[in-house]
């Protein structure tokens, strides 16, 4: 591949994840269920969410967690597609590593139901042994979908709350939460200057490809880009600096304050209660059905 291709590719991904952004924003500002929501409800209904899936052991009842987190993006008008693709990008990277050597007798022993490879002996070292038939075994195959009903359980509303919850408003539940300031500050900061940073970045491979008239050697190619990560390096001190002269000046003596006003209505209530109750009962069903 050539190095323009490889400096296009590298623009298309830079604006790629600018647009990825201004996207969710449009979803956080449409007229829907989870976006009417007050922050601070849905910020603890949602931890509420995950803290259950990671109570659940069955594969039926994760599904059906996820199913909820289908009509609830489908109530919020968020585009299936795109919150599909969200959530399957994510949970074979999450899983993956993981899901592989689980599903074989050397990790997880048990009954096989495939077997793989023969070899001759049994294998010792120390306490590792590597049995004579490595096989894929029902425990391995059933503990590996169960780690992926709760990946994608949990990515699904991970990703739903993004999405339907624009980051300023995040943030202002959070601290209205009693996070840490530090903590909420240094988010805040994070997302507002990452995209200056995308932007330079942008910027220095489009000088860079408008100089380029052929092919440069390797050696070259790998010195200017080194370079530029360390411009980058240098430029995040001096704005990280500059900015905080900037706060300093301006009267900030450390307490984050937003703009954002929250509003708790009956439908927030009810919400929370609804997740509270249904989440106690999809434990409660798995105890009693599901419960080997």
């Amino acid at each position: 591949m050539s190095k323009t291709g490889f400096l296009d590719k590298t623009l298309l991904a830079v604006a790629n994840v600018v647009g990825q952004s201004l996207l969710s924003e449009v979803y956080a500002h449409r007229r829907g269920f989870l976006q009417s929501l007050d922050v601070r409800i849905k910020l603890l209904s949602f931890l509420f969410i995950l803290v259950i899936v990671s109570f659940l052991n069955s594969p039926q009842t994760l599904w059906l967690l996820y199913g909820l987190s289908l009509v609830l993006a489908i109530s919020s008008r968020v585009s299936l597609v795109l919150f599909l693709k969200r959530v399957w990008l994510f949970v074979p990277l999450f899983s993956i590593a993981i899901v592989l050597p689980a599903l074989l007798n050397i990790i997880t022993p048990g009954d096989p139901i495939w077997v793989l490879i023969r070899l001759n002996q049994i294998y010792t070292w120390g306490p590792y042994t590597i049995p004579a038939e490595i096989a894929v075994t029902r425990q391995g195959l059933w503990g590996a979908i169960t780690f992926v009903s709760r990946v994608a359980a949990s990515v699904s509303f991970a990703v739903l709350f993004t999405l339907t919850t624009r980051w300023g408003d995040v943030f202002s539940g959070l601290r209205a939460l009693f996070v840490p300031r530090i903590f909420v500050m240094t988010l805040s900061m994070t997302e507002r200057y990452l995209f200056i940073f995308l932007r330079l970045i942008q910027d220095m491979y489009r000088a860079r490809k408008s100089r380029t008239i052929r092919p440069l050697p390797a050696a070259m190619e790998r010195n200017w880009t080194a370079s530029r990560i360390g411009v980058t390096f240098k430029k995040s001190l001096d704005v990280s600096d500059d900015i905080y002269n900037a706060m300093l000046s301006r009267g900030f003596h450390g307490e984050f304050r937003t703009m954002g006003r929250f509003r708790t209505n009956l439908i927030d209530y009810m919400w929370l209660m609804t997740v509270i109750c249904f989440g106690g009962i999809l434990i409660l069903f798995e105890r009693s059905f599901f419960h080997w």
